[in-house]
């Protein structure tokens, strides 16, 4: 091997050259089910071609959508990127579109949202302004000098209105996460202290993408069933808690989020 061709990676010899391989595993699979997917073994020769076929893939859907929130493109750069601190603004990244890659940015919640969590009303707000980036962990000064600080847990609340309850269906509400670092995101409706909550995610994710200056990190897809008796007619609210709170770097990144009314075929009403 010439050894102008390896480089070295946490301790591990890693070469350029291509590794061919004999086989792969091709197939789709939604996201939630990636260790389910349909899979076949494509044997194949070197350096050539393989042709896996017309592949679909078909997004979950139970019913109609009612609202959303973001794009879904496994990131969260549709939302809003705050500027950073003038202390740590790398010039780099001034007037360039990854704003996210300005360092400290996790702390610009705190200081936009020094006394109430994020409030977002389906109809009025605006996800590119009104929608913060990463659902992160809010400091809690306990005095003045610097670094004499600790953590609290946050919850977002999504606002929204239903003319006529479906009493007999259910609701589904899909929760696209494009990252999670140790975080855990419960879900409640219309009770802001409900216990146990509806969902759970438990501790999830380990990409420290927030840490890193990144919008990406690994995609999570969760259905939440929503039973008719838990809305109301007229207003509702959705409580998103990131319960974890022990540093600044805990915390989610939504990709996308869709609240669906009853599939028809199921609806009694």
């Amino acid at each position: 091997m010439n050894p102008k061709s390896i480089n070295l990676n946490l301790e591990k010899c890693i070469s350029k050259d291509a590794y061919p391989a004999k086989a792969a595993y091709v197939g789709l699979a939604p996201p939630e089910k990636m260790d389910r997917g349909k899979e076949n073994l494509r044997n194949s020769n070197t350096d050539c071609d393989i042709d896996v076929g017309e592949l679909t893939y078909e997004p979950p859907r139970n019913g109609p959508t009612l609202w959303e929130i973001g794009i879904p493109d496994r990131t969260a750069a549709e939302f809003n990127v705050p500027d950073p601190n003038p202390m740590y603004i790398n010039k780099l990244y001034v007037n360039h579109p990854d704003r996210f890659r300005q360092y400290g940015l996790w702390e610009r919640y705190t200081d936009l949202y020094p006394d109430k969590d994020l409030v977002y009303t389906v109809g009025v707000s605006d996800y590119r302004k009104d929608w913060f980036y990463a659902q992160v962990t809010s400091r809690v000064f306990l005095c003045r000098r610097i670094g004499d600080n600790s953590y609290k847990s946050t919850t977002w609340q999504i606002k929204f209105n239903i003319t006529t309850v479906d009493e007999g269906g259910t609701y589904t509400l899909r929760l696209a996460l494009a990252s999670a670092h140790n975080s855990e995101l419960q879900v409640r409706v219309n009770d802001s202290d409900a216990d146990p909550p509806l969902f759970s995610t438990g501790v999830i994710g380990a990409d420290n993408a927030i840490a890193r200056h990144g919008i990406h990190g690994i995609y999570w897809l969760f259905n939440v069933d929503i039973p008719a008796a838990q809305l109301m007619h007229g207003e509702n609210t959705i409580y998103l808690t990131q319960a974890k709170s022990s540093s600044p770097f805990q915390g989610i990144m939504y990709d996308y989020i869709r609240l669906e009314g009853p599939s028809p075929i199921n609806s009694y009403t």
